[in-house]
């Protein structure tokens, strides 16, 4: 029989929004994914290059949950239609997963799934994940969608092996006033078919 975990996942409260602080979840990469552009017109189309960085980029501070974020996450989670789940481990939060259906599109659209720094390899993704797939599944959605950049290289690598395929890239998504960002937003969807399932 194996272990219990030293972590439970369990539905979020209003009560866990203000403590989302406590969920460091940035992340640093060693290489970057580079858009490169193929043909033009409606022939047009990318491809993604991994390559090494000359120094890690470390996220920082940009993903923690400042006052804007947690109203956000707040009226997702009054609208009771989505799924919002928190990790507690040690009497301290250590992940999350907002989601929340496009009925118009018939799809989920997976806000935040996000962990800890110190957490991370431990089977807690996987674990929200399945519990997306699960809900969506069930509710008879047609898939979950995903939203990361080309510097997040460690999240992109997550989604594909759990099973995600590649389903868009906006090069204008953000602003990118700070150059050496550079970042481009990459989409990923992940069927919610009764077809084969990643083995992770």
């Amino acid at each position: 029989m194996s272990a219990k975990p030293p972590w439970h996942i369990r539905p979020m409260n209003e009560a866990d929004i203000p403590r989302l602080v406590e969920i460091h979840p940035s992340f640093t990469s060693t290489t970057t994914l580079i858009v490169e552009r193929l043909g033009s017109g409606i022939e047009g189309g990318w491809r993604l290059l991994e390559r090494p960085l000359p120094q890690p980029f470390d996220k920082g501070t940009a993903y923690d949950f400042d006052a804007a974020e947690q109203a956000n996450i707040r009226r997702r989670l009054r609208r009771g239609d989505g799924l919002h789940l928190v990790v507690e481990q040690d009497a301290r939060l250590v992940g999350m997963l907002d989601a929340t259906p496009q009925e118009w599109s018939g799809l989920v659209w997976v806000w935040n799934l996000m962990l800890d720094q110190d957490v991370r390899r431990q089977g807690i993704g996987r674990a929200l994940f399945r519990r997306a797939e699960a809900w969506g599944h069930r509710l008879g959605y047609r898939a979950l969608l995903f939203e990361t950049q080309t510097n997040n290289v460690p999240a992109c690598k997550f989604y594909a092996a759990m099973g995600c395929t590649l389903e868009g890239i906006r090069t204008m998504y953000y602003r990118n006033d700070d150059v050496a960002r550079d970042e481009v937003a990459i989409f990923w969807a992940y069927p919610l078919t009764d077809g084969p399932r990643s083995p992770i």
